[in-house]
């Protein structure tokens, strides 16, 4: 039963965690290296442009974080969702099969 759960593959949560995780390493490899881009180009700045820059940058750092941790988080759940769905699954599939056992044969022919 567990292969045929209403869902195309039965590891699609936990897929999805892998993949978000995957996604957000990859997010803050190239975020660390605009942050860098950004840093040199500060050197090129003075008086208030100098100042409104490293707010603007100290904002998308922030925001930034807040989105790995969003990330993070729901990543986690995709993983925690995975495991509930294969206990729910494992004992649904049980039950099924005790159900069943102990339905035994049926006493006549069904075409009689």
């Amino acid at each position: 039963m567990s292969q045929h759960a209403g869902l195309e593959n039965v590891n699609s949560l936990s897929r999805g965690g892998e993949q978000l995780g995957q996604e957000s390493d990859g997010l803050r490899t190239q975020m660390n290296q605009l942050i860098d881009d950004m840093s040199s180009d500060a050197d090129a700045l003075q008086g208030q442009a100098l100042h409104d820059f490293r707010e603007a940058r100290n904002s998308l750092m922030e925001r930034f974080n807040e989105l790995m941790t969003w990330c993070s988080q729901n990543g986690i759940k995709l993983n925690e969702g995975q495991e509930q769905f294969n206990l729910t699954d494992d004992e649904a599939s049980g039950e099924f099969a005790q159900t069943n056992s102990a339905l035994g044969s049926l006493s006549r022919p069904v075409n009689a």
